[in-house]
């Protein structure tokens, strides 16, 4: 992923992470606006916001207490999605813009906050999907098409998985 500054049109995004103080009192450890980060921007002009991740599942999070320090992995790991453990993130997908087909070994939980977006699965088969639906995109390979003259925004939650396996062979990102 690249760096730039974020096309969309779109409101920013603040992030709120709590957490603990050494004495275990609740506390506000982040509070900003998120940072987008950009996949091909000359292709597909969509930025990817990244909330927060985790390397393991179930989640580590407590290293305020345990180290001293938060470790911001949402910053410090910079790769596509945390096989072993958790990411959360927005996408802001442009007018005319497409995804390639890809799978993730992932449960992903999505939500279209803006807009509509059609998901297409590898068999051709479409839907479009518009503000306020779900997904649960169960390891499928797919792609995202925003066919309307307006940003979109999918909000992703995604969860390690098992890979999903057909005839003995394991289907791999």
């Amino acid at each position: 992923m690249s760096s730039s500054t974020n096309p969309s049109t779109l409101p920013s995004v603040r992030r709120v992470l709590t957490g603990h103080t050494a004495d275990g009192k609740s506390t506000f450890i982040v509070d900003e606006t998120a940072t987008p980060r950009l996949v091909a921007p000359r292709i597909s002009q969509t930025s990817f916001h990244d909330f927060y991740r985790t390397k393991t599942v179930p989640a580590l999070i407590d290293s305020e207490i345990t180290t001293g320090s938060f470790v911001d992995e949402a910053k410090t790991d910079l790769s596509f999605l945390s096989p072993e453990g958790s990411t959360f993130r927005c996408a802001d997908y442009a007018p005319g813009s497409t995804s390639p087909f890809h799978r993730t070994v992932t449960l992903g939980y999505v939500i279209v906050a803006k807009g509509s977006i059609v998901l297409e699965l590898d068999d051709g088969k479409r839907t479009t999907l518009n503000e306020g639906d779900v997904i649960c995109q169960r390891s499928t390979i797919h792609k995202w098409i925003n066919e309307s003259n307006e940003w979109t925004r999918i909000y992703f939650v995604m969860l390690a998985a098992n890979p999903v396996t057909v005839n003995g062979k394991e289907l791999g990102n």
